[in-house]
């Protein structure tokens, strides 16, 4: 990857990839996170698309994509550690399969969606936005209802009480009535006058042309920001916390946050990401192996991190019944990881999984260029390769040191009704 400063708070990232047939263009839009102003994000990642001064309906704007050889244009928010980004991307054929140049036409859509959107009365199209609304609260409802993800949210939530990382990424339903189409406006200007930007150009294409026609036809109008990406800080245990929620459901679901003391910052790190995949990130994982095969305590059962933030969630589907010893064998498990009950079969197995998916990460432009944009919103740039020899590198007793650092600090048990219908 190659950066170009255009301004204070404005680069442009270049990653040269010609195996793709396609190419894409990300113009990335990074601001702090806050309860304010994660819900308009969602909302404005649908109205953007919906139409702009020139190409007034979704219909104009998806003509204008068939004409230049069926480019997509998407939007999307995501959570990088304690930073939201914003995103709008346009995927398009590379210029070796075609036979003509239509990067400036490409980077003139793209301004349109970013630059100029379907305005009316000093906001966006009222429509519009009550439309993208109700959408955004559709899509919400569909979380809620799928109690995996419920559970992961509430943890997070309890476990991050009072800190932004609590606020969930999706937004909230009983936030929509208050946007309307100034307000979500106002959010708008603001995130285009003073997030940081950085806009990816990933593919195959001549670097000097793409770069410059990105600074005079996409980012005419950019100025200078003070504006950088939110340090995240690592968290540390407080009180354990243990919370109880009854709902109308067959199937009880445990979800565990955990404190491990080591972020992705640290040398420890590596030994952790091994840690996981051992204890419960992997289908041969003690996790999966005992509590869900062996003992068939758990419908399913698996482990995670969020590096950034120094913390592992273990998610479990179970009867209500088998809360105790689930819950017991969860840490059965771990505590062989802390006494060494670790075999040779499982650290190699762990580093070739891990291995296969980030090398996953090489298939696709969007994977590469995530991957990359991930490193320097969180302050660590290394690639697959670095990361992969770090991994091989490991020892049994990092592992079991690593291990010893984790602490529980949450548990959220979303207690299911016997017999009920699940929902």
């Amino acid at each position: 990857m190659k950066t170009y400063n255009i301004e204070k708070g404005v680069d442009v990232r270049v990653i040269k990839a010609e195996k793709f047939k396609t190419n894409l263009i990300t113009m990335y839009m990074a601001f702090d996170v806050s309860r304010e102003n994660i819900t308009k994000a969602a909302v404005l990642s649908q109205v953007l698309t919906r139409g702009t001064e020139k190409y007034k309906t979704l219909t104009e704007i998806s003509k204008r994509e068939e004409e230049l050889y069926g480019a997509t244009v998407r939007c999307e928010i995501k959570r990088k550690g304690e930073t939201q980004v914003f995103g709008i991307s346009i995927g398009f054929p590379s210029e070796k399969f075609l036979d003509e140049n239509i990067n400036k036409d490409i980077l003139e859509l793209l301004y349109e969606v970013v630059f100029c959107p379907l305005t009316e009365n000093g906001g966006f199209v009222s429509e519009y936005v009550n439309q993208e609304k109700e959408n955004v609260k559709n899509y919400i409802a569909s979380i809620i209802n799928d109690k995996r993800t419920y559970a992961k949210i509430k943890c997070l939530e309890h476990m991050f009480s009072g800190e932004i990382y609590g606020v969930s990424e999706y937004g909230y339903i009983e936030d929509l009535p208050s946007i309307n189409e100034k307000n979500l406006y106002e959010f708008y200007k603001e995130m285009i006058n003073n997030s940081k930007i950085d806009v990816f150009v990933s593919g195959n294409f001549d670097e000097e042309e793409i770069v410059a026609d990105i600074k005079t036809d996409l980012l005419s109008k950019v100025g200078a920001r003070n504006a950088d990406y939110k340090k995240c800080e690592i968290s540390k245990k407080t009180e354990e916390k243990n919370i109880v929620e009854e709902m109308d459901v067959s199937q009880s679901k445990l979800c565990l946050g955990l404190k491990t003391n080591i972020s992705m910052f640290d040398d420890e790190y590596y030994a952790l990401k091994l840690c996981n995949s051992i204890l419960g990130g992997s289908p041969f994982s003690k996790l999966f192996n005992n509590v869900r095969e062996k003992l068939s305590l758990a419908y399913y059962v698996s482990s995670s991190l969020i590096g950034s933030k120094g913390v592992m969630l273990i998610s479990s589907g179970i009867e209500t019944k088998n809360y105790e010893m689930a819950y017991n064998e969860i840490f059965v498990q771990l505590e062989n990881i802390k006494n060494g009950v670790i075999d040779d079969f499982e650290i190699t197995s762990a580093v070739k999984y891990i291995r296969t998916g980030l090398n996953s990460v090489k298939d696709s432009l969007k994977g590469i260029e995530d991957y990359m944009y991930s490193g320097l919103v969180l302050g660590k740039l290394e690639t697959v390769d670095e990361l992969l020899s770090r991994l091989e590198r490991v020892t049994k007793e990092e592992i079991i040191n690593a291990a010893k650092k984790i602490e529980l600090d949450t548990v959220y048990f979303l207690k299911g009704v016997e017999c009920a219908e699940e929902v």
